[in-house]
């Protein structure tokens, strides 16, 4: 089996870690991709962000801290490549002027799988949760964008 880079944006990961609609989708993709031993990408501070979702539940209390510990925990045991670099910053500044993205967070991820595309990898997958995002793209979204869930 080819091995394939998977890039996972906040939307995806968040829903491994908490249940909510698309949990199911996202782990199952999630057990693919590391079954597969298939590369994990995301831009460098995806962490940041993540940790930032779980932080927000916790004060609106959906989760206790030690439930955002455990999640915070499974997290940091995912092996993602954290990608940053001038390239990957013009890329995005490029892709949010293209689309009209007004912030630079999904602009990000979609460099990071275009940067890796042009690696040595055989496929790139981006996964979002978020339909805003993938409607944004216009009638004809870069063709590595995948939407966790029927559209």
């Amino acid at each position: 089996m080819a091995r394939a880079t998977y890039c996972l944006d906040t939307s995806v990961l968040v829903k491994v870690l908490v249940p909510e609609e698309g949990s199911a989708e996202a782990t199952a993709l999630l057990r693919r991709i590391v079954s597969g031993g298939h590369r994990l990408v995301a831009p460098a501070f995806a962490w940041a962000e993540v940790g930032t979702v779980l932080r927000k539940k916790v004060k609106a209390g959906l989760l206790s801290e030690s439930e955002a510990d455990a999640r915070w925990a499974r997290f940091l045991s995912l092996s993602i490549d954290y990608l940053e670099d001038r390239r990957i910053q013009e890329i995005t500044w490029e892709i949010a002027a293209k689309f009209t993205l007004a912030g630079m967070y999904d602009a990000a991820f979609l460099a990071v799988s275009e940067v890796s595309a042009e690696d040595r990898w055989n496929a790139v997958e981006l996964w979002t949760a978020d339909r805003e995002l993938v409607q944004s793209l216009g009638q004809e979204p870069p063709e590595y964008v995948r939407l966790l869930y029927g559209s």
